[in-house]
């Protein structure tokens, strides 16, 4: 299938202030293709969860989705349980007194800047009559304010609030600057799947998918979206009297799907993958590069991808070469963070001596 010709449409600097672990992050190199290592907890996931928030165009409400791709997937308790639990754990030291801000520059849209701030009101009204402490029990129930800037949308506000009958959250009115599509390491939808798919079908580009599968499974024929098991999946024809459940032919051959599914449905934006390398074998890592390096030219998507593996970091330079992506390494040290981008000539040392990356 044909390369599209790249319209330029990539995040090239980002800041990030009190956001979770990353206090003062700076990133000034992006590519098309990136890759982040680093120990655990430096980060890595809640750069993925910044960037996500960051696109959302201050939609509140993608802070639930960034709780379920860490498998919080339900919200309970009273409403200043919820805020402790829930708001407190994404301001740095759970200092909710501080402001979140999460900043990019894009190639084509500019500067992008999203606020989250605990909003306090300028006036109190208090009864007469009502305990000193009532105002302090006032404040704790102020709504958590999304703010987002860009030249596209302007400035736009988004409030979230928790009431005794739940969390309320208005509804954004600037539609998202860019699509976004976060994969973790942890979850999946299988329906999202067959939905992507059967787009991808639609655009008579299902070759591109066909192609990536056949990395783990050479004996791929074709790929359908279909009801027949009673809900949504993807089937594969491996030349058996009937195809195949996609999920039934092993972790590697899901993980593939998703991701080359993931850069179709991202089209012009980002698609941010944790630990990119889950469920794929160190064998294929190389040639897996390349089916995301050409999905991500063919969609002109920009990957954001974390790791803890060597082999994978390895298979991306033996693929794409030393100029063929951005390899980053996120640390933390006395509170704040920082991001080492390695020029290409230090890639190829960094492999060539092995150094640690996790």
């Amino acid at each position: 299938m044909a390369v599209q010709e790249r319209v330029e449409t990539v995040l090239k600097k980002i800041r990030i202030r009190n956001f979770r672990k990353l206090n003062g992050l700076k990133i000034d190199r992006m590519d098309q293709v990136n890759l982040f290592t680093g120990r655990n907890n430096s980060g890595k996931t809640t750069l993925l969860e910044a960037l996500f928030l960051l696109v959302g165009a201050g939609n509140a409400g993608m802070t639930l989705s960034i709780n379920a791709f860490r498998g919080i997937d339900s919200v309970g308790g009273t409403p200043a349980a919820i805020r402790e639990a829930f708001w407190k754990p994404m301001f740095s030291e759970l200092e909710m007194s501080e402001v979140i801000q999460v900043e990019a520059e894009e190639t084509l849209l500019g500067q992008l800047t999203l606020s989250i701030m605990l909003e306090q009101p300028g006036v109190i009204e208090l009864p007469i009559g009502k305990p000193a402490g009532t105002a302090a029990e006032f404040l704790k129930e102020s709504p958590l304010l999304f703010s987002f800037d860009s030249k596209q949308t302007g400035h736009v506000e988004c409030r979230m609030r928790v009431q005794g009958t739940g969390i309320q959250i208005e509804h954004p009115a600037a539609s998202v600057p860019l699509q976004a599509v976060f994969l973790s390491s942890r979850l999946g939808n299988l329906q999202e799947d067959a939905m992507r798919l059967g787009q991808l079908r639609k655009r008579k580009q299902a070759t591109i998918i066909v192609d990536a599968l056949k990395i783990v499974e050479p004996r791929l024929q074709s790929v359908e979206d279909n009801s027949a098991s009673g809900t949504p999946l993807i089937w594969g024809d491996v030349g058996l009297p009937e195809l195949i459940p996609l999920p039934v032919m092993g972790e590697g051959m899901t993980r593939v799907a998703r991701l080359i599914l993931a850069l179709s449905a991202a089209q012009g934006g980002l698609v941010l993958v944790d630990e990119i390398e889950n469920g794929l074998h160190h064998t294929i890592l190389a040639k897996v590069w390349q089916a995301i390096n050409a999905a991500a030219k063919n969609f002109n998507t920009q990957v954001i991808a974390t790791t803890h593996s060597f082999e994978c970091m390895e298979a991306a330079y033996q693929s794409l070469g030393k100029d063929g992506f951005c390899l980053h390494r996120l640390e933390a040290e006395n509170g704040k963070s920082r991001c080492v981008t390695y020029e290409p000539d230090q890639i190829e040392a960094v492999i060539r001596h092995r150094l640690e990356v996790r």
